[in-house]
């Protein structure tokens, strides 16, 4: 495992604790739709009361705002939310000159509101330590991890910095992956539309995994390469030549690459969708899901496997007509206990939600869907580099 500094290597009585959470969910109609990433949050922060923290303040982002106040990315409706869930008051501060020193846990407002943040600008980060007169920094936002932010690395070398429970949760589960050698028995299931964020990911598993299964928007392009026609599906030419090197690479390495063999396809997004041979699509055909026979023989390279890994839906399962190929693979995980699973990407946790697949089916649900994919390329997430011993 990569050494990391633990919040149980430290002593947290009496201590002002800062805490970097990954609080950023979704928000539908003034309400909060999605709370896995509040929950995820919990055990960290209940740790550090129960260990007799004195004072905890938390930072988070929500959303995109451009460095400015935005009302609809304000934090205020997750302390909310934190309050019921720690069954205890959480301040909501609206800015760094907010007087907290009566508050046991204070929930600090966006942090991308400050353009200090991304900048990860000195002065900014001597202001949040102003402000909160922190002693220790736990980074407890994995999905941010990949960023190097001031709420995220500026904390290094002024005051100890630690890894939450949720960082050294998703530490241990992703870390045996980083093996350049083969793994006996890993299956890595990719979906999704862009190449750009997957093809490190695809060229390290297609080195080590023993198979991997394609879909999405991304399994176009890879059939593209092998010279079929896709009709007018979503996909990208200028990365034909990315997708024939990881083929290569794969064939070089004996993986097996599974792409899809029929599709569910329309003329139209909401025209009649129907299941063709891939040697079929021509024309005015759009590619919109796996089709039945691609399903199961991808259940059945799942069957001899051990571990599987999956970043990215298999279809446009947003629409009931393309919801197939995500939800049977979902469903075929989650049912099969002798996996080790692994998923992660905010696409595929939110299909989850949509079939109403509870998380805890699976061994391990990633909070990060960029950074999970760094992660598991092997690249140095500043994030992690920050609390390493």
């Amino acid at each position: 495992m990569n050494h990391i500094q633990t919040l149980d290597s430290i002593q947290l009585q009496d201590k002002v604790v800062l805490i970097r959470a990954d609080l950023n969910v979704p928000i539908k109609d003034g309400k909060i739709s999605e709370n896995t990433r509040v929950k995820a949050s919990l055990p960290t922060i209940e740790y550090c009361l129960e260990h007799g923290a004195k004072q905890v303040h938390i930072l988070s982002h929500l959303g995109r705002p451009k460095g400015e106040y935005n009302s609809q990315f304000s934090l205020e409706i997750v302390s909310d939310e934190l309050t019921k869930l720690l069954e205890q008051p959480v301040f909501f501060a609206e800015n760094f000159d907010a007087n907290t020193t009566e508050h046991q846990v204070v929930l600090h407002e966006n942090i991308r509101f400050y353009p200090g943040e991304k900048q990860n600008d000195e002065a900014f980060i001597q202001q949040i330590l102003d402000a909160t007169k922190a002693d220790i920094f736990v980074n407890d936002g994995f999905g941010v991890s990949h960023r190097a932010h001031a709420s995220v690395v500026g904390f290094a070398g002024k005051i100890p910095c630690v890894a939450g429970k949720l960082v050294e949760s998703e530490v241990e589960h992703l870390s045996p992956f980083l093996s350049d050698k083969k793994i006996a028995g890993l299956t890595v299931l990719v979906g999704g539309a862009k190449m750009e964020t997957k093809v490190a990911v695809l060229k390290h598993f297609a080195r080590t995994a023993e198979n991997i299964c394609i879909g999405g928007a991304l399994a176009n392009t890879f059939l593209a390469a092998k010279g079929f026609d896709v009709g007018e599906s979503l996909y990208e030419e200028a990365e034909i030549k990315t997708a024939q090197e990881v083929l290569a690479i794969a064939e070089q390495h004996q993986t097996g690459f599974h792409m899809p063999i029929d599709v569910i396809a329309a003329d139209e997004i909401d025209g009649k969708a129907l299941d063709f041979p891939r040697e079929d699509i021509s024309g005015s055909l759009k590619i919109f899901d796996l089709g039945p026979h691609t399903v199961s023989s991808y259940k059945e390279v799942l069957e001899h496997s051990k571990t599987v890994i999956w970043n990215g839906p298999f279809g446009l399962y947003e629409k009931d007509a393309y919801r197939n190929g995500t939800e049977k693979i979902a469903q075929f995980l989650a049912q099969n206990k002798d996996l080790q699973t692994i998923l992660g990407g905010g696409d595929t946790l939110d299909a989850l939600k949509k079939f109403s697949i509870d998380q805890s089916e699976y061994t391990h649900v990633s909070t990060g869907g960029g950074a999970m994919l760094e992660f598991l390329e092997g690249k140095k997430l500043p994030g992690i580099e920050v609390v390493k011993k």
